[in-house]
Parts: C-alpha cells; sequence; structure tokens
C-alpha cells in the first residue's frame, strides 16, 4: 500500500458542508494515529473545565472523568482493558475514561448516557480549539476497567477517550492506515422542518 502524509488524511477527512460551521466542528475528526508528545496538563483541565459546563437534565452534571499519561500505571490500566480493536490507542498521549452516574435520588437517571456525551463533546471541541485531537471509545472491558481504577459503584464507565495531536501518518502501519483511508461520510437527511 502507498505510503501516506498527514496532510493527505486531514485533506480526505476534510468536512463536506453544506452550510458553515464554526471552524473546530469543521476540522474535527478521529484519528487512530497520535503524535508521541506529551498534552500540557492545562490544554486536559480546560477540556474538562468545558466539559463541566455541558449542560445535563436537572442540571445534575453526571458525569465524572479520570485521565492518564502515556507511561504511567494508570495509562497501563485503561490501556489493557481496550479491545483487541482498538489497540491502535496506545500511539495516544492520554487515555481518558468517561464516567456516568447511574442514579439521581435513588432512581435510574434515564438522561446520564445523553449528558455524559454533551460533556465529551464540549470537551472534545474544546481540545480541537488547541489543535488537539480525539477518537472516543466503547469498546473495552467496562468491569475490568472499573476494578482496576478503584472506580466507585455509583459510576458505569461508559467511554474511553483517546487525546493528543494528530501522528504522522508516514510511519502508520498499513493494516491502520487501510482503516483510517474508509471514507468519511454523513447522512444528508437528518431533519424535517414541520409546519
Amino acid at each position: 500500500m502507498k505510503k501516506i502524509n498527514t496532510k493527505e488524511i486531514i485533506k480526505l477527512k476534510k468536512t463536506k458542508l453544506k452550510f458553515p460551521i464554526i471552524k473546530h466542528l469543521e476540522t474535527r475528526f478521529s484519528p487512530r494515529f497520535f503524535k508521541d508528545e506529551k498534552v500540557d496538563s492545562k490544554i486536559i483541565n480546560s477540556m474538562i473545565e468545558a466539559g463541566r459546563w455541558a449542560p445535563s437534565a436537572y442540571n445534575h452534571q453526571p458525569w465524572y472523568f479520570y485521565w492518564s499519561s502515556q507511561g504511567s500505571v494508570a495509562y497501563k490500566k485503561i490501556f489493557s482493558s481496550l479491545s483487541e480493536r482498538n489497540q491502535w490507542a496506545k500511539t495516544a498521549p492520554v487515555l481518558m475514561v468517561g464516567c456516568y452516574l447511574k442514579e439521581r435520588e435513588g432512581k435510574t437517571n434515564v438522561f446520564a448516557q445523553y449528558d455524559l456525551g454533551a460533556s465529551v463533546m464540549s470537551m472534545t471541541i474544546q481540545a480541537q480549539s488547541f489543535g488537539i485531537y480525539t477518537r472516543q471509545m466503547g469498546l473495552f472491558d467496562h468491569k475490568k476497567l472499573q476494578k482496576l481504577l478503584n472506580i466507585p459503584k455509583e459510576y458505569e464507565p461508559f467511554v474511553v477517550l483517546a487525546v493528543g495531536k494528530i501522528g504522522d501518518y508516514a510511519k502508520i502501519d498499513e493494516v491502520l492506515l487501510e482503516r483510517e483511508l474508509q471514507k468519511r461520510e454523513r447522512k444528508t437527511n437528518i431533519s424535517k422542518k414541520l409546519a
């Protein structure tokens, strides 16, 4: 397979807009290959702050995040819970676990996953404003991760985020490159104006 560089990947993943949107949404995509460069903790803190101010049902804010940098014991624990399909995440400088609080006032919080998603999206756009990319993963061993990180039982680990600068695609292995070259498409008919 022909080698490809990062600029070509960014061009391939370029959003084909029907209407204008803000730059950070337009340039966002989810790479599977990251640069071996530390992410400043100030950027992570800004991401978490953006997530903190996301909307939530009843302003309950049922989210909690655990994160760790590459090379740490906690990073290895998070990575060990990922499915075989997500082993590409070894290049991410930061792995972050998004959890939701399962109950509100003794009852199942039916909005918690939705609220966590809003928080993660806020974090994703904040990261993009710094030139930092994220990729969200749902394929991991939830129970194993909960045990390894000593996550309280009232919280449910729901998503793992890979966080970092986009990598040098000239160095990516062929199998992963093949996945990255898949066409990026979106449905075009997702709304209907009602009278």
